[in-house]
């Protein structure tokens, strides 16, 4: 029984760089369809300026898309008719995307060549918040590195503190630590993270906010504390934690 062999594509030394970086070549599909975009008839009777204009909306979204297939050859392409720091529809920034996914080695590559940090979207996130809301914590890293902030209103970093004890989602609350955040943010009520810790009588969560920063001695509106609550409520090995009196 004769089996066509399949059909392997013709080497290409260019490629052997990134292919040791465990990238994937150029999606021929991707750039197919691309190139079938900026030649659609309607572009025919624009004017030079109006299909220049075209280009650049585009343009940032077929960056987007190069990252999302970890596409360095074909962004970089695409780079050359575009600045790395432009947004699509919605702000996101080849960044952001990178950020978004957890992609070091792309995030990386696009802070060498100038993209900023500091971009943010049209729904207020930054790359470093992409990155803290998806618990990268190497993205994190490198974007501390490179200056990146915390931007975020303070209250919404409060809350979001919050949920995440509430949750008991600890690598969250990593994230948000490494991402350089006040662990004693508070909420509108004034409550704190480690309030919210204390209430769900979570210790892991407790020793976890300690050793991030936060303390217990910070009164909300009401004027209680975390440690007033862990007395209250007779909650001994808490106490302990705070190294305060049972």
């Amino acid at each position: 029984m004769y089996f066509e062999e399949p059909e392997v594509e013709p080497y290409d030394p260019l490629f052997l760089p990134l292919s040791k970086l465990e990238t994937k070549l150029r999606n021929r599909q991707f750039l197919h369809n691309m190139g079938k975009v900026l030649k659609l008839s309607w572009l025919k009777d624009k004017t030079p300026d109006d299909v220049e204009s075209i280009h650049r909306m585009l343009m940032p979204s077929f960056a987007c898309r190069c990252v999302e297939n970890n596409d360095f050859i074909s962004l970089q392409e695409i780079l050359k008719h575009m600045k790395e720091d432009a947004g699509n529809y919605d702000g996101y920034t080849a960044l952001h995307f990178a950020c978004e996914t957890g992609n070091i080695k792309m995030a990386m590559h696009l802070l060498s060549i100038g993209a900023t940090c500091q971009a943010t979207t049209r729904f207020g996130y930054t790359p470093l918040h992409l990155a803290i809301k998806n618990k990268h914590f190497g993205v994190i890293k490198i974007l501390i590195q490179r200056g990146a902030t915390v931007t975020q209103n303070p209250l919404r970093i409060g809350m979001d503190l919050i949920k995440a004890v509430w949750a008991k989602d600890y690598r969250l609350v990593r994230a948000w630590f490494l991402a350089g955040t006040n662990m004693n943010q508070c909420d509108y009520n004034g409550q704190t993270a480690l309030h919210a810790a204390v209430e769900k009588r979570n210790k892991l969560m407790v020793s976890k906010l300690l050793q991030y920063g936060a303390t217990p001695e910070i009164p909300d509106i009401w004027g209680r504390t975390a440690a007033d609550d862990a007395r209250k409520n007779n909650l001994h090995d808490i106490l302990v934690l705070f190294n305060l009196p049972i």
